[in-house]
């Protein structure tokens, strides 16, 4: 794995979503699955789960063919709800879970309890889904064991439950396990052993059927979940979308956005955004009183996050832990660093770090602490996985700000956890577009961000893929080889990949041509330090204006990188990788010579 120097982590991943909601009224609905009096909460986020038990079942039955599913549902979705899907793991199993949770500073609340759901059998692999809630999230762990041995995690926040309107939901979809030795085909690809998709379930649903590319798959249903493993699915089919069957065969489709496939995005979902559209006050420049005094908030900065290579070299100054919610096991490290080196004037400054972590996940950004807060009281993170159905947005918020809300496609509202200045919520792919907004103590909306989609997506047109082909390829010393792939621009986009070696693969089908607001100026920003075996490659897209790449190293040598056709790929040489760490600087050329842009790059192996 290569850890990048600040400089280079602040170029990269500056917008990307989280996902769900606010704060949730456990109890309340503990009582209504328990056929208890039903209690009046002042809250739009019980829109589904409150209208099922206190509306007919005619009126149910309109909202979804499966409505006798639904009222049912409530009660079967009772187990989740208590913590008590399923059956109770085996000691054995609840240890090596508590083992490997307390490994990390993001890992889920002590005691966590595990409960088996589902188990299968593939190929020599034993496949088991266990379920699990902590605080307000409900999560599904599949572990494989045997021929092939992987662990892949994921949670749904208690709102989506509320408020759906249909009996079940997606967790994760086509989950990729494991590679197999096979070599890889003409694109350099190596075919997945199996992936995985797996939801939850209430007891009104007797089956799911998941439609993908190469047909149709009935999932197994048991314990209130369900569970589909495809065995060596060819690369590019995914899931398209999936339906829960109820028992009288009556059929409801589920909110789902398929996997983002290397060339293949799905479309943003059909919406319009809700809740505000202008601010009644403009507020810039903003402040967090707590952190500029070293306060000391939330918990101490963990052992393990001091020695994270970010904050080496003595650029660590201060550090707290904030848990927006303690419902929740996300956490976020707010970290205060000295010696950041900005990307465009090369100077070192002062720079402020989020590392968000949650369950066995955790993910982290830098960027200039003078950049703080420039474009609004909101500075948001939007950011998620793949096979994962929830996306995250995660930030700070300006001394400004009292209260943020989230409004989804649906009309549904999500009250997010702020807590000292600290921001996240989980939301569904699915339930794109969405508005965050940011009020002010007097009520007054202070700043909106509007997101058409988590950036998974893509509105190219079909002929943007459909005329993908190599255009060359660049080896390295000992012959391992990147392969660059790229389509003829269709309706303003250009679909294209790298693939190095048989391991790291980049691509998608962004705008075409490159313009200064993608690249912030920089037209070097686009290129990333990717790993292949014992390689490491720098590549990317670089804009058109862009004819040369050259890259210098401390000893002065210079190297030219392959530049064609708006890609750029070079592999850096095994001796300037030897020490472990490697630092250079690329710089841009135009037609005539002249160079038009720098950027310097620090890589940790």
């Amino acid at each position: 794995m290569i850890d990048l120097d600040p400089q280079i982590v602040s170029e990269l991943d500056r917008t990307f979503p989280p996902p769900s909601g606010g704060r949730a009224d456990w109890q309340d609905i503990v009582d209504r699955a328990a056929g208890r009096r039903l209690r009046m909460v002042p809250s739009r986020r019980l829109v589904a789960i409150s209208t099922a038990v206190i509306v007919t079942a005619a009126l149910v039955a309109v909202m979804t063919p499966v409505g006798a599913a639904v009222v049912r549902g409530l009660d079967g979705f009772a187990a989740w709800i208590s913590g008590e899907p399923g059956q109770p793991a085996s000691s054995a199993e609840q240890q090596a879970f508590q083992h490997a949770n307390e490994r990390s500073w993001s890992g889920f609340a002590p005691g966590t309890e595990l409960r088996r759901l589902i188990q299968t059998s593939l190929n020599g692999t034993s496949y088991t889904l266990y379920g699990f809630r902590s605080g307000n999230q409900l999560c599904l762990r599949l572990v494989a064991s045997g021929a092939v041995s992987a662990t892949s995690t994921h949670c749904a926040p208690l709102q989506a439950l509320q408020t759906a309107k249909e009996p079940a939901l997606v967790v994760a979809a086509d989950e990729p396990f494991s590679s197999t030795n096979a070599p890889p085909n003409d694109e350099g690809l190596v075919p997945e052993v199996t992936s995985a998709s797996f939801g939850i379930v209430s007891d009104g649903v007797t089956q799911v059927l998941l439609r993908a590319d190469d047909g149709s798959h009935d999932a197994l249903v048991a314990s209130n979940a369900f569970l589909y493993v495809a065995d060596h699915p060819q690369p590019g089919v995914l899931v398209r979308s999936v339906q829960a069957v109820a028992g009288d065969g009556s059929n409801v489709a589920l909110p789902f956005q398929s996997a983002p496939g290397m060339l293949d995005m799905p479309q943003p979902p059909k919406g319009t955004p809700q809740g505000p559209a202008q601010v009644d006050l403009r507020v810039s420049g903003g402040t967090i009183g707590w952190f500029d005094a070293r306060e000391p908030r939330g918990k101490p900065l963990p052992a393990e996050l001091r020695q994270y290579p970010l904050f080496a070299h003595d650029r660590y100054v201060f550090g707290r832990v904030i848990q927006p919610d303690p419902q929740s096991a996300d956490r976020i490290a707010v970290v205060l660093i000295d010696g950041f080196r900005e990307p465009e004037k090369g100077a070192k400054v002062a720079g402020l770090c989020l590392m968000m972590g949650s369950g066995e996940h955790a993910t982290g950004t830098c960027n200039s602490l003078s950049r703080l807060f420039k474009l609004g009281p909101l500075d948001i993170e939007l950011s998620g996985s793949g096979s994962d159905q929830f996306s995250l947005l995660e930030g700070l918020a300006s001394d400004d700000v009292a209260q943020i809300k989230l409004f989804l496609a649906s009309g549904d509202t999500v009250d997010v956890p702020l807590t000292d200045n600290v921001f996240l919520v989980r939301v569904g792919r699915a339930a794109y577009p969405i508005r965050l907004v940011a009020y002010d103590t007097q009520q007054r909306v202070i700043d909106i961000r509007t997101y058409e989609s988590d950036g998974m997506t893509s509105r190219a047109p079909r002929q943007a893929s459909a005329s993908v082909r190599e255009l060359f390829r660049v080896s390295a010393a000992d012959g391992t080889t990147a392969i660059v792939r790229a389509g003829d621009p269709a309706g303003g986009y250009r679909c294209y990949s790298i693939i190095y070696g048989t391991g790291t693969q980049a691509g998608g089908c962004p705008p075409w041509p490159l313009t200064d607001k993608i690249t912030e100026g920089n037209p070097l920003l686009l290129i990333s330090a990717n790993t292949a075996g014992n390689d490491v490659f720098l590549g990317g897209q670089v804009p058109d204006q862009v004819a040369s790449v050259t890259v210098t190293f401390t000893d002065g040598a210079v190297a030219n990188a392959k530049t064609e056709d708006g890609f750029v790929v070079y592999p850096i040489p095994a001796a300037e990788l030897a020490n472990g760490r490697t630092l250079l600087a690329l710089r841009a050329y135009d037609r005539s010579g002249a160079q038009i842009a720098q950027r310097g790059f620090g890589i940790r192996r």
